[in-house]
Protein backbone atom coordinates (compact mmCIF):
# COMPACT_ATOMS: atom_id res chain seq x y z
CA UNK A 1 0.00 0.00 0.00
CA UNK A 2 1.43 3.56 -0.52
CA UNK A 3 3.47 5.51 1.68
CA UNK A 4 2.98 9.08 2.18
CA UNK A 5 5.68 10.74 4.10
CA UNK A 6 3.98 13.89 5.39
CA UNK A 7 0.82 13.53 7.90
CA UNK A 8 -1.85 15.68 7.31
CA UNK A 9 -1.72 18.55 10.32
CA UNK A 10 -4.08 20.98 11.70
CA UNK A 11 -3.84 23.90 14.56
CA UNK A 12 -3.86 22.91 18.26
CA UNK A 13 -6.79 25.21 18.39
CA UNK A 14 -9.09 22.75 17.22
CA UNK A 15 -8.03 19.66 19.46
CA UNK A 16 -8.16 21.70 22.57
CA UNK A 17 -12.02 23.36 21.48
CA UNK A 18 -12.65 19.47 20.92
CA UNK A 19 -11.56 18.07 23.52
CA UNK A 20 -12.85 20.89 25.96
CA UNK A 21 -16.27 20.62 24.02
CA UNK A 22 -16.76 16.58 24.53
CA UNK A 23 -15.23 17.19 27.91
CA UNK A 24 -17.79 19.90 29.08
CA UNK A 25 -20.54 16.66 28.00
CA UNK A 26 -18.44 14.16 29.92
CA UNK A 27 -17.17 12.31 26.59
CA UNK A 28 -13.24 12.83 26.98
CA UNK A 29 -11.10 13.38 29.99
CA UNK A 30 -7.31 14.02 30.99
CA UNK A 31 -6.59 10.51 30.15
CA UNK A 32 -7.79 11.00 26.32
CA UNK A 33 -4.83 13.01 26.19
CA UNK A 34 -2.21 11.23 28.01
CA UNK A 35 -2.86 8.72 25.10
CA UNK A 36 -1.80 11.15 22.84
CA UNK A 37 0.90 12.25 24.12
CA UNK A 38 0.19 15.52 25.67
CA UNK A 39 -0.48 16.54 29.34
CA UNK A 40 -3.30 16.23 31.05
CA UNK A 41 -4.04 19.69 31.18
CA UNK A 42 -2.42 20.50 28.36
CA UNK A 43 -0.57 23.71 27.31
CA UNK A 44 -0.15 23.23 23.95
CA UNK A 45 0.40 26.90 21.76
CA UNK A 46 -2.56 27.05 19.61
CA UNK A 47 -0.30 28.02 16.89
CA UNK A 48 0.87 24.61 17.45
CA UNK A 49 1.23 21.86 14.75
CA UNK A 50 -0.89 18.43 15.59
CA UNK A 51 -1.69 15.82 13.16
CA UNK A 52 -5.54 15.29 12.31
CA UNK A 53 -5.86 12.07 13.49
CA UNK A 54 -5.79 13.16 16.72
CA UNK A 55 -9.16 14.64 16.28
CA UNK A 56 -10.48 11.65 14.86
CA UNK A 57 -9.72 9.96 17.54
CA UNK A 58 -10.96 11.76 20.15
CA UNK A 59 -14.61 11.39 17.77
CA UNK A 60 -14.22 7.81 17.66
CA UNK A 61 -13.27 8.17 22.03
CA UNK A 62 -16.46 9.99 22.16
CA UNK A 63 -18.88 6.85 20.19
CA UNK A 64 -17.24 4.73 21.92
CA UNK A 65 -18.67 6.47 25.11
CA UNK A 66 -22.25 6.79 23.75
CA UNK A 67 -22.07 9.98 22.16
CA UNK A 68 -25.40 11.11 21.47
CA UNK A 69 -26.45 11.39 17.44
CA UNK A 70 -26.27 14.94 17.60
CA UNK A 71 -23.50 15.26 18.97
CA UNK A 72 -21.75 17.22 15.93
CA UNK A 73 -24.74 19.63 15.97
CA UNK A 74 -24.19 19.93 19.66
CA UNK A 75 -20.68 20.94 19.75
CA UNK A 76 -20.79 23.57 16.69
CA UNK A 77 -23.15 25.48 18.98
CA UNK A 78 -20.30 25.41 21.90
CA UNK A 79 -16.63 26.81 19.82
CA UNK A 80 -14.82 28.41 22.21
CA UNK A 81 -13.99 32.17 21.54
CA UNK A 82 -10.98 31.55 23.67
CA UNK A 83 -9.56 28.51 21.46
CA UNK A 84 -9.55 30.71 18.06
CA UNK A 85 -6.71 30.09 16.21
CA UNK A 86 -4.87 32.19 13.81
CA UNK A 87 -6.94 32.26 11.07
CA UNK A 88 -10.08 32.33 13.20
CA UNK A 89 -8.81 35.54 14.72
CA UNK A 90 -7.82 37.18 11.22
CA UNK A 91 -11.45 36.39 9.49
CA UNK A 92 -13.25 37.94 12.57
CA UNK A 93 -10.78 41.19 11.83
CA UNK A 94 -12.56 41.62 8.43
CA UNK A 95 -14.86 44.98 7.08
CA UNK A 96 -17.68 42.14 5.92
CA UNK A 97 -18.59 38.63 5.85
CA UNK A 98 -18.32 38.08 2.62
CA UNK A 99 -14.27 39.05 3.02
CA UNK A 100 -14.11 37.46 6.01
CA UNK A 101 -15.34 34.24 3.86
CA UNK A 102 -12.93 34.85 1.08
CA UNK A 103 -9.87 34.97 3.70
CA UNK A 104 -11.05 31.64 5.40
CA UNK A 105 -11.08 30.30 1.83
CA UNK A 106 -7.54 31.55 1.42
CA UNK A 107 -5.53 30.38 4.52
CA UNK A 108 -7.81 27.51 5.53
CA UNK A 109 -5.00 24.67 5.63
CA UNK A 110 -3.47 26.65 8.27
CA UNK A 111 -6.65 25.87 10.54
CA UNK A 112 -6.70 22.48 8.99
CA UNK A 113 -5.06 20.39 5.81
CA UNK A 114 -7.98 18.01 5.46
CA UNK A 115 -11.04 20.90 5.62
CA UNK A 116 -11.47 23.20 3.04
CA UNK A 117 -14.37 25.52 1.55
CA UNK A 118 -15.34 26.38 -2.19
CA UNK A 119 -17.57 29.24 -2.41
CA UNK A 120 -19.84 29.25 -5.48
CA UNK A 121 -22.49 32.45 -6.61
CA UNK A 122 -25.59 32.32 -8.36
CA UNK A 123 -28.42 34.19 -8.20
CA UNK A 124 -28.15 36.27 -5.41
CA UNK A 125 -27.23 33.06 -3.53
CA UNK A 126 -23.65 32.37 -2.24
CA UNK A 127 -22.98 28.68 -1.77
CA UNK A 128 -20.16 27.22 0.72
CA UNK A 129 -19.17 24.14 0.06
CA UNK A 130 -17.09 22.38 2.70
CA UNK A 131 -15.08 19.70 1.56
CA UNK A 132 -13.30 17.38 4.31
CA UNK A 133 -10.59 14.72 3.44
CA UNK A 134 -8.90 11.64 5.20
CA UNK A 135 -8.50 11.06 8.06
CA UNK A 136 -12.23 13.00 8.60
CA UNK A 137 -14.03 12.55 5.36
CA UNK A 138 -17.09 10.66 5.71
CA UNK A 139 -17.70 11.81 9.65
CA UNK A 140 -20.89 12.93 9.74
CA UNK A 141 -20.70 14.11 12.85
CA UNK A 142 -17.41 16.17 12.06
CA UNK A 143 -19.23 17.22 8.94
CA UNK A 144 -22.33 18.42 10.90
CA UNK A 145 -19.78 20.11 13.50
CA UNK A 146 -18.17 22.01 10.86
CA UNK A 147 -21.29 23.48 9.14
CA UNK A 148 -22.60 24.56 12.86
CA UNK A 149 -19.90 25.91 14.06
CA UNK A 150 -19.27 28.05 10.50
CA UNK A 151 -22.84 29.30 11.43
CA UNK A 152 -22.53 30.23 14.81
CA UNK A 153 -19.24 32.07 13.88
CA UNK A 154 -20.44 34.09 11.64
CA UNK A 155 -23.67 34.57 13.74
CA UNK A 156 -21.10 35.99 17.05
CA UNK A 157 -19.07 37.97 14.67
CA UNK A 158 -21.97 39.92 12.61
CA UNK A 159 -23.96 40.02 15.81
CA UNK A 160 -27.14 38.85 14.08
CA UNK A 161 -28.98 35.68 14.14
CA UNK A 162 -28.26 34.88 10.11
CA UNK A 163 -30.61 32.15 8.44
CA UNK A 164 -29.68 30.38 5.91
CA UNK A 165 -31.48 29.69 2.88
CA UNK A 166 -30.85 26.21 2.52
CA UNK A 167 -28.46 23.63 4.36
CA UNK A 168 -27.16 20.24 2.67
CA UNK A 169 -25.42 17.65 4.00
CA UNK A 170 -24.43 14.15 1.96
CA UNK A 171 -24.99 11.71 5.05
CA UNK A 172 -28.74 10.98 5.94
CA UNK A 173 -30.64 12.67 8.86
CA UNK A 174 -29.19 11.71 12.16
CA UNK A 175 -31.63 12.76 14.38
CA UNK A 176 -35.12 14.33 13.74
CA UNK A 177 -35.31 17.09 11.73
CA UNK A 178 -36.18 19.45 14.31
CA UNK A 179 -32.99 19.53 15.73
CA UNK A 180 -31.52 20.29 12.31
CA UNK A 181 -34.20 23.46 12.59
CA UNK A 182 -33.47 24.99 15.99
CA UNK A 183 -29.61 24.89 14.84
CA UNK A 184 -29.49 26.02 11.06
CA UNK A 185 -32.98 28.20 11.19
CA UNK A 186 -34.15 26.50 7.77
CA UNK A 187 -34.74 23.33 6.55
CA UNK A 188 -32.00 20.45 5.58
CA UNK A 189 -31.70 18.23 2.86
CA UNK A 190 -29.68 14.93 3.13
CA UNK A 191 -28.00 12.89 0.76
CA UNK A 192 -26.64 15.59 -1.31
CA UNK A 193 -23.75 15.65 -3.21
CA UNK A 194 -22.12 18.34 -1.16
CA UNK A 195 -21.86 19.40 2.09
CA UNK A 196 -22.91 22.97 2.09
CA UNK A 197 -24.97 26.19 3.24
CA UNK A 198 -26.18 28.71 0.77
CA UNK A 199 -26.59 32.24 1.98
CA UNK A 200 -27.79 35.66 0.31
CA UNK A 201 -25.54 37.85 -0.99
CA UNK A 202 -27.27 40.64 0.64
CA UNK A 203 -26.23 38.95 4.36
CA UNK A 204 -23.12 38.30 3.06
CA UNK A 205 -22.25 42.06 3.05
CA UNK A 206 -23.49 42.51 6.80
CA UNK A 207 -20.44 44.19 8.52
CA UNK A 208 -18.60 42.60 11.30
CA UNK A 209 -18.57 43.79 14.44
CA UNK A 210 -14.15 43.41 15.17
CA UNK A 211 -13.30 44.90 11.86
CA UNK A 212 -9.87 46.34 12.06
CA UNK A 213 -7.50 47.05 9.03
CA UNK A 214 -4.17 47.65 10.93
CA UNK A 215 -4.57 44.59 12.67
CA UNK A 216 -5.79 42.02 10.12
CA UNK A 217 -3.19 43.24 7.88
CA UNK A 218 -0.57 42.83 10.73
CA UNK A 219 -2.27 38.82 11.19
CA UNK A 220 -2.60 38.07 7.46
CA UNK A 221 1.35 38.62 6.85
CA UNK A 222 1.91 35.90 10.38
CA UNK A 223 -0.69 33.35 8.90
CA UNK A 224 0.82 33.52 5.48
CA UNK A 225 4.12 33.15 6.72
CA UNK A 226 2.53 30.05 8.70
CA UNK A 227 0.83 28.79 5.15
CA UNK A 228 3.98 28.84 3.41
CA UNK A 229 5.88 26.50 6.08
CA UNK A 230 3.04 23.74 6.46
CA UNK A 231 4.82 20.84 4.68
CA UNK A 232 2.29 19.43 2.24
CA UNK A 233 2.60 23.19 0.76
CA UNK A 234 6.01 22.08 -0.78
CA UNK A 235 4.85 18.35 -1.74
CA UNK A 236 3.01 17.51 -5.00
CA UNK A 237 2.35 14.15 -3.80
CA UNK A 238 0.58 15.54 -0.70
CA UNK A 239 -1.27 18.12 -3.07
CA UNK A 240 -2.52 15.55 -5.48
CA UNK A 241 -3.89 13.44 -2.98
CA UNK A 242 -5.64 16.07 -1.39
CA UNK A 243 -6.93 17.74 -4.60
CA UNK A 244 -8.22 13.97 -5.32
CA UNK A 245 -10.22 13.61 -1.75
CA UNK A 246 -11.67 17.03 -2.04
CA UNK A 247 -12.11 15.68 -5.94
CA UNK A 248 -14.16 12.81 -5.26
CA UNK A 249 -16.91 14.64 -3.27
CA UNK A 250 -17.22 17.50 -6.22
CA UNK A 251 -16.93 14.71 -8.84
CA UNK A 252 -13.27 16.62 -10.48
CA UNK A 253 -10.63 14.29 -9.39
CA UNK A 254 -9.60 13.30 -12.72
CA UNK A 255 -6.15 13.61 -13.49
CA UNK A 256 -6.91 16.95 -15.81
CA UNK A 257 -9.23 18.45 -13.19
CA UNK A 258 -5.92 17.91 -10.75
CA UNK A 259 -3.81 19.59 -13.34
CA UNK A 260 -6.04 22.35 -14.17
CA UNK A 261 -6.45 23.23 -10.35
CA UNK A 262 -2.09 22.72 -10.18
CA UNK A 263 -1.83 24.91 -13.18
CA UNK A 264 0.23 22.60 -15.13
CA UNK A 265 -0.59 20.54 -18.13
CA UNK A 266 -1.17 16.73 -17.48
CA UNK A 267 2.10 15.33 -19.30
CA UNK A 268 3.89 18.17 -16.68
CA UNK A 269 2.11 16.21 -13.87
CA UNK A 270 3.01 13.02 -14.78
CA UNK A 271 6.63 14.05 -15.15
CA UNK A 272 6.81 15.39 -12.15
CA UNK A 273 5.22 12.33 -10.06
CA UNK A 274 7.60 10.06 -11.95
CA UNK A 275 10.25 11.64 -10.35
CA UNK A 276 8.56 11.10 -6.37
CA UNK A 277 8.27 7.92 -7.68
CA UNK A 278 4.35 7.41 -7.99
CA UNK A 279 1.60 8.21 -10.86
CA UNK A 280 -1.69 9.67 -10.66
CA UNK A 281 -3.34 6.27 -10.35
CA UNK A 282 -1.60 5.17 -7.26
CA UNK A 283 -2.56 7.88 -5.74
CA UNK A 284 -6.22 7.86 -6.90
CA UNK A 285 -6.35 4.46 -5.94
CA UNK A 286 -5.09 5.30 -2.38
CA UNK A 287 -7.12 7.45 -1.73
CA UNK A 288 -10.55 5.02 -2.75
CA UNK A 289 -8.82 2.24 -0.50
CA UNK A 290 -8.24 4.72 2.70
CA UNK A 291 -11.84 6.18 2.30
CA UNK A 292 -13.09 2.77 0.90
CA UNK A 293 -12.18 1.36 4.82
CA UNK A 294 -12.84 3.76 6.80
CA UNK A 295 -16.60 4.34 5.54
CA UNK A 296 -17.18 0.58 5.68
CA UNK A 297 -16.66 0.24 9.22
CA UNK A 298 -19.40 3.12 9.84
CA UNK A 299 -22.54 1.50 10.86
CA UNK A 300 -25.02 2.12 8.13
CA UNK A 301 -23.12 2.21 4.78
CA UNK A 302 -24.01 0.52 1.73
CA UNK A 303 -21.88 -0.08 -0.75
CA UNK A 304 -23.99 1.10 -4.03
CA UNK A 305 -23.66 4.50 -2.53
CA UNK A 306 -19.84 4.26 -1.20
CA UNK A 307 -19.31 2.92 -4.80
CA UNK A 308 -20.49 6.19 -5.81
CA UNK A 309 -18.84 8.57 -3.42
CA UNK A 310 -15.85 6.96 -4.56
CA UNK A 311 -16.10 7.88 -8.22
CA UNK A 312 -16.57 4.52 -9.79
CA UNK A 313 -19.17 4.20 -12.43
CA UNK A 314 -21.01 0.86 -11.75
CA UNK A 315 -20.92 -0.59 -8.25
CA UNK A 316 -19.38 -4.04 -9.89
CA UNK A 317 -16.21 -1.73 -11.31
CA UNK A 318 -15.76 -0.75 -6.98
CA UNK A 319 -16.44 -4.36 -6.10
CA UNK A 320 -13.70 -5.79 -8.28
CA UNK A 321 -11.25 -2.76 -7.35
CA UNK A 322 -12.24 -3.74 -3.71
CA UNK A 323 -11.57 -7.61 -4.27
CA UNK A 324 -7.91 -6.79 -5.73
CA UNK A 325 -6.49 -4.15 -3.24
CA UNK A 326 -7.59 -6.61 -0.51
CA UNK A 327 -8.47 -10.06 -1.13
CA UNK A 328 -12.48 -9.97 0.07
CA UNK A 329 -15.60 -8.51 -1.51
CA UNK A 330 -16.74 -5.03 0.28
CA UNK A 331 -19.45 -6.78 2.10
CA UNK A 332 -17.17 -9.46 3.78
CA UNK A 333 -14.93 -6.64 5.25
CA UNK A 334 -18.22 -4.83 5.96
CA UNK A 335 -18.90 -7.98 8.17
CA UNK A 336 -15.78 -8.15 9.77
CA UNK A 337 -15.45 -4.47 10.54
CA UNK A 338 -18.96 -4.24 12.13
CA UNK A 339 -20.28 -1.41 9.93
CA UNK A 340 -23.26 -4.06 8.32
CA UNK A 341 -26.13 -1.47 7.27
CA UNK A 342 -29.51 -2.25 8.38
Amino acid sequence: MLQTTTTPSASASLLLDLYQALRSLQLAGPDDLLALGLAPEPALELETRIPVAWLLRLWQVAQRRGAPADLGLLLGQRRGLQTRGPVANLVSLSATLDEALELFCRHSSVMSECESLRVERHAGLVRIVFLFSAPLAGLPSASEYSLSSALFWARQMSGVRLLPVAVGLRHKALVESTSYRQVFGCAVRFGETQDYIDMAEVDMQRPMLGYNAYLKGLLEQRVSSMQAQLPTQGSLRMRVLHMIEQGLVSGEFSVAAVAQRLRLSRQTLHRHLREDNCCFSELLAHVRRQRALQRLAQPGCRVEALSRELGFSEPSAFYKAFKGWFGLSPKAYQLQAGGVSD
